[in-house]
């Protein structure tokens, strides 16, 4: 996992309402939160740009008074307050210090920065619009639709070490989940694997144990311990949650245990 650092913004832009943040509370629920805002436009010198596609795309979630996603490149995260209409966020966004290609990086560094000068915001239905003290657009979205938890070929991405880390998947490796509506568990990790599973709500656990065939797996050099981990991790899970095309378990303490990414249907 790529470390984070803080953005640090101009002292200039400190407002007393931003010295608000650590006092202020999200009031509750409002239509800009608890959905997937994937990036349509953000402002430059020239006007509203197109985002630029990748892969994964850029996507923001509003939650709890917590901003996270990603601008195209790297992983970022803050805090923001709402009162009506008026929403800020937080000047110490922190991000990963992934490397990216330049128009990613460019784009990256301007929705970071729009997403600072936000004051209001609006939710219609072509999607999510920020805007400026002047209300003018900084940045545009519509709604991700998520995938579906099962019918889903959902392959892994990160995993729980078992050391208190989460950790990226061995290059070469294809780890791969299916869950079917009748609580039947499948995939294939180095063995083929099947089980049951609950989900109730963002409730997820496993019923009975994991079945797996055994046969020994040479390539690529940690392959099987990787699984290990892997099969222990899907053990631990005691809830899900879906955020656009990725799914991730987490422990009882809310800890992640692994994040899939939606690879296509399944059979």
């Amino acid at each position: 996992m790529q470390p984070f650092q803080r953005i640090q913004r101009p002292a200039v832009l400190a407002t007393a309402g931003v010295l608000l943040f650590a006092c202020l509370r999200v009031a509750g629920a409002s239509a800009l939160e608890q959905t997937d805002w994937q990036l349509a436009q953000y402002r430059t010198d020239t006007g509203m740009t197109d985002a630029v596609q990748s892969d994964p795309p850029a996507v923001m979630r509003f939650e709890d008074g917590r901003i996270t996603g990603s601008a195209g490149c790297n992983r970022l995260m803050g805090s923001y307050t709402l009162d009506g209409d008026e929403l800020q966020v937080s000047e110490d966004l922190a991000t990963t210090m992934m490397a990216c290609p330049a128009p990613l990086m460019a784009q990256e560094q301007a929705v970071t920065g729009a997403l600072t000068q936000t004051a209001t915001y609006a939710v219609d239905d072509d999607g999510l619009t920020l805007e400026d003290a002047a209300g003018e657009p900084l940045l545009t979205f519509t709604e991700l639709e998520s995938s579906p938890l099962t019918g889903t070929i959902w392959q892994l991405t990160q995993y729980n070490n078992g050391h208190g880390g989460v950790t990226g998947v061995l290059p070469g490796t294809n780890f791969v989940l299916m869950l079917s509506a009748d609580g039947q568990m499948s995939g294939k990790a180095c063995n083929t694997y099947r089980g049951g599973y609950v989900a109730e709500g963002s409730e997820f656990s496993l019923e009975g144990p994991i079945a797996a065939t055994r046969m020994l797996c040479q390539e690529p050099q940690g392959i099987d311990d990787q699984e290990a981990a892997y099969f222990a991790a899907l053990e631990r899970a005691a809830a899900y949650r879906i955020h656009g095309d990725e799914l991730t378990l987490s422990d009882a303490d809310g800890a992640t245990l692994a994040v899939f990414r939606a690879a296509g249907p399944g059979a």
